[in-house]
Parts: C-alpha cells; sequence; structure tokens
C-alpha cells in the first residue's frame, strides 16, 4: 500500500470523525473543513484516482490542479482555525480572504495557459521546456501554504506558552510543530521549483527532491492531525474520569448525605449528565462536611493525623485518611449530640483547584470506605467524645 493511500485513509478518518462539528463553533468548522480538503487532496494524489480524474474531465492533469486547490484551502481553513483559538476578534480579515481568493484564481488561470504536456512541473525536465505557467500555479499554491504555515506555527507557538491545560499546551505545540514543517516543506519546493527553472534540474534531482517533500508533507499533516485531536480526546479523557469518579465517591456521599440529608438539593440532573452529577456530588459532599466538623474539636484531627502516621500510610495518603477518620467519627455521633464549642477541623480541600478536589475527596471516599485503621479510630473516638458529653453537668 502507498503511502498517498495510508495519509489519505488517516485523514478520511478524522475528517469523518470531526464532521459533525461542521454544524457547531467557527473554529470548529474551519478545522472539520480543513481535514475534508486535505484528505480529498491526498486522495487526489493516489496515481489511480488522478488518472481516472483525468480521464473523466478529458483535460489532462485536472487532478493535479484540484488538488494544489483543496490543499490551499486546507492550509486556510488551519490558519482560520489558529486565528479563531488564538485571536478570536479576527486578524486580517479582509487580507487574507482577498489573498486567498487571488490565488484560488491565479492558479487555474496559469494552470489554463500552460501547455498540456507539462502542467505538472516536474515531468518537464524529462521532455519538454519549462513552462513558466505551470511553475507559476504551483509557485503560487507553495507560497501561501508557506505563509500561512508561518502564521500557523508562531501564533500556535503563543498559544502554547500561555496554555495552562497540559493537553491543550501539548496540542498547541504540536500544531506549531506542524506549522513549522510545512514552512520547511514550501521552502523545500520553492528551492526545487526554482532548480527546475533554470533548466539544469535532472532525473535524478526530481526524484531526491520529491522523497524530500514527500517526508515534510507528512511529517507536517501527522503534527497537525494529533494536535488538532488532542483537544477533543482530552474532553473525553476528562469524561471518562468522571464517570470512573462517581461510584468512587458514592460510598462517602451516601454516609454523609443519609447523616445530613438537608445538604441533598432537591433536582436530580440524571445519570446522563456525569458533570453535573459530579458537581454535585462534591457540593454535597462539601456542605455535609461543613455541617459535620460542627460536631467534632480540632484536636480529633491531629489525633487522626497521628493514627495514619502509626499505621504506616505513606506521607501523602495521611490527610486523606485522618479526614476521613474525623468524618466517620462526626457521622456517628452527630445524631446523638449537640454542636462542639470551640476550634473545629479544617477540610483538607480547602482552596484546591476542581481537579485537585475530585482527586482528594476520591482518596477521602477510599479510606473512608475500606480502611479498617479508619473504622476502629472512629468508633474508639465516637465512644470516647459521647463519654465526655455524658460526663458534662447539664
Amino acid at each position: 500500500m502507498s503511502h498517498q493511500i495510508l495519509v489519505a485513509t488517516m485523514l478520511w478518518a478524522v475528517a469523518l470523525w470531526r464532521a459533525p462539528s461542521l454544524r457547531h463553533s467557527r473554529k470548529q468548522r474551519a478545522i472539520s473543513l480543513a481535514f475534508l480538503s486535505l484528505a480529498a487532496a491526498m486522495t487526489l494524489e493516489v496515481p489511480a484516482v488522478s488518472a481516472r480524474f483525468d480521464s473523466v474531465t478529458g483535460i489532462a492533469s485536472t487532478a493535479y490542479l484540484l488538488k494544489h486547490m483543496l490543499g490551499l484551502i486546507s492550509a486556510a481553513a488551519v490558519l482560520e482555525f489558529v486565528i479563531a483559538v488564538v485571536r478570536p476578534q479576527g486578524f486580517l480579515q479582509r487580507s487574507r480572504h482577498g489573498l486567498e481568493a487571488a490565488c484560488l484564481l491565479l492558479m487555474p488561470a496559469a494552470f489554463a495557459l500552460a501547455p498540456d504536456d507539462a502542467r505538472v512541473p516536474d515531468a518537464i525536465v524529462f521532455a519538454h521546456d519549462t513552462s513558466r505557467w505551470a511553475l507559476l500555479h504551483v509557485g503560487v499554491f507553495t507560497l501561501y501554504i508557506g505563509c500561512a504555515m508561518t502564521m500557523t506555527a508562531v501564533l500556535f507557538l503563543h498559544a502554547a506558552r500561555h496554555a495552562r491545560d497540559r493537553w491543550i499546551r501539548a496540542g498547541h505545540s504540536l500544531l506549531s510543530l506542524g506549522g513549522a514543517i510545512g514552512v520547511l516543506y514550501a521552502l523545500q519546493r520553492l528551492v526545487h521549483l526554482a532548480h527546475i527553472a533554470t533548466g539544469d534540474a535532472t532525473a535524478a534531482d526530481v526524484h531526491r527532491a520529491d522523497a524530500v517533500s514527500t517526508t515534510l508533507k507528512v511529517a507536517a499533516i501527522a503534527a497537525i492531525t494529533a494536535g488538532s485531536c488532542l483537544s477533543p480526546l482530552s474532553v473525553a479523557a476528562t469524561a471518562l474520569r468522571q464517570r470512573r469518579a462517581l461510584p468512587r465517591l458514592d460510598p462517602l456521599w451516601r454516609t454523609l448525605t443519609d447523616a445530613v440529608p438537608s445538604v441533598v438539593l432537591p433536582i436530580n440532573p440524571g445519570q446522563a449528565r456525569t458533570r453535573l452529577l459530579l458537581h454535585r456530588r462534591l457540593v454535597e459532599i462539601s456542605d455535609a462536611t461543613l455541617t459535620l466538623r460542627e460536631y467534632v474539636p480540632a484536636d480529633l484531627q491531629h489525633r487522626a493525623l497521628d493514627m495514619a502516621r502509626s499505621a504506616g500510610y505513606p506521607p501523602r495518603a495521611r490527610s486523606a485518611v485522618a479526614e476521613a477518620a474525623w468524618l466517620k467519627t462526626a457521622v456517628l455521633i452527630a445524631s446523638s449530640s449537640a454542636p462542639y464549642k470551640g476550634e473545629h477541623p479544617r477540610s483538607g480541600s480547602d482552596g484546591l483547584s476542581p481537579a485537585a478536589e475530585l482527586r482528594w475527596t476520591c482518596q477521602v471516599s477510599a479510606a473512608f470506605d475500606r480502611c479498617p485503621s479508619v473504622a476502629a479510630f472512629a468508633r474508639a473516638e465516637a465512644a470516647h467524645l459521647q463519654d465526655q458529653t455524658r460526663k458534662q453537668p447539664a
């Protein structure tokens, strides 16, 4: 199987995957159009497809022209995607669209003026004199690719430096790398076209130049494809993590909300809305924690930390184990005790980012549900606190 078929197949798979997003936002339409046009362009590079296309049109090398026009549309769409992501307010809108329109008009005009037997510049060196019109047709395409990829590389490099999310930063970096490789591809093709124009190029020169340009082109396409896919993949990965987190939170959530049913929100978002349901679980756990902490003294948290240390838990897990221990203690005494007057424990989730809070709460839930030392500590401390309460004078 030729590299053209492999690349075209990969691009069609990505293009069809992204096709539903054509009806969404501006940036989604742009990247979907980019892959659709690039997949069609690479399909026209398959010799059997291009030969069939030319036989249907009856005009030599029309597949060659259409491939470049689709490639230009793809590069313009990638640039539109870059600007929608990095400069949503717009960037040289009229100038860019005017340049794109001029290129799309100039390319077929130069193609029509080129001799029928000289429309593919790399074939000129074998039997024909160099056609300046044929070189102009390809030169316009290559210059536009170079300009578009330069802007893509620069803008996405800037965006990668300022991205906070590691998935987005990695995606922008790959897109910037793809743009940089695209610039190298355009420069290499321009040097090759200039070599042809001098009349000194040989068949061996053409073969070497084609091998280099093919390598650069495939590398640029691969980097841009991978970079553009990281963001939706990160969304899918986040959704998967959220679905997996729900059952992990369930033991803690059920016990705390049974102890403090007033914190349960009245509206149920439904199981299908994972992100909203997870957010609700975290809010209800946090509210129940704030209520239950009123029933235990602050020094209980210190004793719970000592228990976690003596039980052999690693330092990074001790705070979560301690929180599970004092929470379980509070659950045991809340129904039969009055709120404690004095200082109370502080929740370890205070001040954490949403992602860190989710990880922390899952750790607390696991310790709350499965750690025998937590259960033993809670029973002993609950009995001690209740005994102290009974001894207090009325």
